[in-house]
């Protein structure tokens, strides 16, 4: 396999076109050869670094800038990024989750508490997009006593679902979603700092190790200004409008083990609510889903010093 070709496979797989032989050889190639994991994990990086960035600028302070450099080759490459799913393969053969962080030995952090229900030891998830903060919706889920990380209860995980806004499309995943208002920070937060956002979830696949297909799960957050009322009407379109977002995920063979998945990304002034996301995605479709969990959900306000960056290529 040669690099145009691997690319070619990571892009057929974040169309949702790759045939299961090929996402096997995909697999494949990257536990045998340490250059297509270093390939991927280098694209990836720069590609989310670069997205951060450009996100940021708005409000980002005017300090001298550090210098965020992108070769010709990977620059090339991020007007195709490989999405979500590829990146969960690849960390999951590792063994282990990267997102994007920033951190300061000054800073400070507490756990926001407008996060209702992180643990699922309340009430049922309700159908579809939420229409209002503080409750758990989506996909079909349901709690469940037999498996949790932290209190009695989990999320499981049942059923993939389309979105209601597009009910023609693909169900690919099951997602679960809560609005967070973030109005009530704004008064807390300092000109002179920046403020970071981070939403941890942990998983477990409690099928056998080994399991086929993979299952790739992911922790997500948008923030956007605004009503958090129009949302319901607007997603999953309006994610492309974010102000910032960030995003981990991890792929799973099986094996009962939970695993934490952590996202960041910056707060800017103007972000008046976040959408959380959780979502189980069978990497070949379709799959019924079994034995899939998440639990202990925590967002996380985080302050530290301006870090302003500058992207530059050469």
């Amino acid at each position: 396999m040669n690099q145009e070709q691997f690319l070619q496979q990571l892009m057929r797989l974040e169309d949702g076109t790759i045939e299961p032989e090929d996402l096997a050889q995909l697999e494949a190639a990257m536990r045998q050869d340490p250059q297509w994991r270093a390939l991927f994990t280098q694209t990836h990086l720069q590609t989310m670094a670069l997205h951060e960035a450009l996100r940021s600028e708005s409000f980002v302070g005017t300090a001298t800038p550090k210098v965020l450099s992108m070769p010709k080759r990977v620059l090339a490459w991020v007007r195709r990024p490989v999405a979500a799913m590829s990146m969960g393969l690849l960390l999951g053969l590792l063994g282990a989750s990267w997102v994007w962080s920033a951190a300061s030995p000054h800073g400070t952090s507490q756990r926001m508490a407008s996060l209702i229900n992180g643990g699922f030891e309340q009430s049922q998830p309700e159908a579809g997009f939420p229409g209002q903060s503080g409750l758990w919706s989506g996909d079909q889920a349901e709690t469940d006593d037999r498996q949790a990380i932290e209190g009695r209860r989990s999320l499981r995980f049942v059923n993939t679902g389309a979105d209601a806004t597009d009910p023609t499309g693909r169900a690919i995943s099951c997602d679960l979603f809560q609005i967070v208002d973030l109005r009530p920070l704004k008064d807390h937060l300092s000109e002179d700092s920046q403020a970071l956002l981070e939403l941890s979830a942990s998983f477990l696949d409690a099928r056998a190790s080994g399991s086929h297909p993979s299952v790739t799960f992911t922790a997500q957050l948008f923030l956007f200004s605004g009503d958090p009322a129009q949302a319901k009407d607007r997603w999953p379109a309006m994610g492309r409008d974010a102000l910032a977002s960030g995003a981990a995920f991890f792929t799973s063979l099986g094996g009962a083990n939970w695993k934490q998945a952590t996202a960041r990304c910056l707060l800017p002034p103007q972000a008046d609510y976040a959408v959380i996301q959780i979502a189980a995605r069978p990497d070949v479709r379709p799959t019924k889903l079994q034995h899939l969990h998440a639990d202990d959900v925590r967002l996380t306000l985080k302050t530290q010093p301006a870090l302003p960056l500058r992207v530059a290529s050469r």
